[in-house]
């Protein structure tokens, strides 16, 4: 049975106990009812729009409690918790693409490490990361950050989060395998057109 929320609408600001939220319970690709909590630390309520919709709740809670245990003493409270999962699933989506967005302009203009999906710290430059790539002093640059300021600092479960950089350029900066996010595939050759310029135009002058 497929269970799922739509038109969610998280009210953070009236979050205290508990996620406020506002939503349209959807089974089995129908419309059922909705779903809804205050945030004052109560149940979630759920309730059904129509007589099919009723039905549907009805089935919805008969199949969330098949996974409990028959003596489970939450049993009757099965279909409130997978309303809750699907919304903390919801709010943790939510978190990360916020996360991701931050990180990717982060690294834009600068060497992010860190925890995947989770924190991150951060060298920031005064030019973007492509131009900083395109010319060799740029790139000593970057090499220097990394080996003398970034690696003493990443212990065990911290990582270059960075995608814009070149494999060869993390190997050569003195990071291992495992210690950096895996780089975009089209990077290297970029960065190499952009080298073999600059060396084309240091050769004329």
């Amino acid at each position: 049975m497929n269970i799922e929320l739509k038109n969610i609408k998280h009210s953070p600001s009236l979050s205290e106990e508990t996620e406020a939220f506002t939503a349209s319970l959807y089974i089995n690709g129908k419309h059922a009812g909705y779903a809804k909590n205050a945030g004052h630390g109560g149940s979630t309520d759920y309730y059904h729009k129509d007589a099919k919709g009723k039905e549907l709740i009805k089935q919805a809670e008969e199949h969330t409690k098949s996974f409990k245990k028959p003596d489970d003493r939450f049993i009757n409270m099965a279909l409130e918790e997978k309303i809750n999962d699907l919304l903390y699933d919801h709010l943790q989506k939510k978190d990360l693409e916020k996360f991701n967005k931050k990180l990717a302009k982060i690294t834009d203009n600068g060497i992010a490490y860190g925890i995947p999906n989770d924190s991150y710290s951060y060298f920031t430059f005064n030019h973007s990361m492509e131009k900083f790539l395109s010319n060799i002093k740029g790139i000593e640059h970057i090499k220097n950050l990394i080996r003398d300021k970034i690696i003493p600092k990443l212990g065990s479960d911290k990582i270059i989060l960075n995608s814009n950089i070149p494999e060869k350029l993390l190997l050569d900066s003195g990071l291992k395998k495992g210690q950096y996010a895996q780089p975009q595939k089209n990077i290297t050759a970029q960065i190499n057109l952009d080298l073999n310029n600059e060396q084309i135009k240091r050769g004329r002058s």
